[in-house]
């Protein structure tokens, strides 16, 4: 009998302790907060608020004074933006009048390239090709019959007094201000077509048109004033 009610007090002691057990869990799941403490305030994180009335005023009232700050900013940006593309244009410019120098530069003759060279056993023999002009000038013959006009004596006569300066080999154009008077011709007429040039353009004519309507309000408000004046002069008489 003894050893039943030791077996059976046992197996209560182990159900109480299942039943105990079983409880908890269920209370777990009623109050999950029971095991899950609260976490600590991360203090470095939270943002401090502060209320400066001289900071609210100055940026309540200063719109128009940031406005003015951008608008100055964009018109430097774009002035620099146009003095590049000048200064790129006529850089793109002279190199293509360099090309066009090294184009056209003065051939030799062709007489002179097209010789023949012969050596024999004493002696070597060249044939070169000679035309009758060049004969005639060195034999002082009378040579090819040539009309020749007044015009065409009155430019030689011309040439020969006084040769210009700063002439460039191979080119049409004589002097070099002629040519520096082209390459800026022609990057003024890039640069207009460059986008920088065209928004100033249009911001010139926005800055005009709000010029003439302030103009026109203006005219328009002093033509009410003499009216007015005018009518209240005819009342009192």
């Amino acid at each position: 009998m003894t050893t039943f009610v030791g077996i059976a007090s046992f197996k209560l002691a182990e159900s109480c302790t299942t039943v105990r057990e079983m409880e908890a869990v269920d209370e777990s799941h009623c109050n999950p907060r029971a095991f899950h403490p609260r976490k600590r305030v991360n203090r470095k994180t939270k943002l401090q608020l502060l209320f400066d009335e001289k900071a609210r005023r100055e940026y309540l009232t200063g719109f128009h004074k940031r406005k003015l700050q951008r608008k100055k900013i964009a018109q430097e940006q774009l002035k620099q933006q146009l003095k590049e593309e000048r200064k790129r244009l006529k850089q793109e410019a002279r190199e293509s009048f360099k090309k066009l120098v090294v184009s056209h530069r003065p051939v030799p003759e062709l007489e002179n390239l097209i010789s023949e060279n012969y050596e024999l056993e004493n002696h070597s023999v060249s044939i070169t090709e000679l035309s009758s002009s060049d004969l005639a000038e060195k034999n002082n013959w009378i040579g090819i019959n040539k009309v020749q006009y007044e015009n065409e004596k009155s430019e030689h006569s011309d040439e020969e007094e006084g040769p210009q300066k700063d002439e460039l080999p191979g080119m049409e154009l004589k002097t070099k201000k002629d040519v520096k008077k082209i390459i800026k011709k022609q990057a003024t007429k890039q640069v207009q077509k460059s986008k920088a040039f065209k928004l100033k353009n249009k911001l010139e004519r926005q800055k005009n048109k709000k010029e003439s309507l302030r103009k026109k309000k203006k005219h328009i408000k002093t033509q009410s004033k003499t009216r007015k004046g005018r009518k209240k002069a005819k009342k009192r008489k």
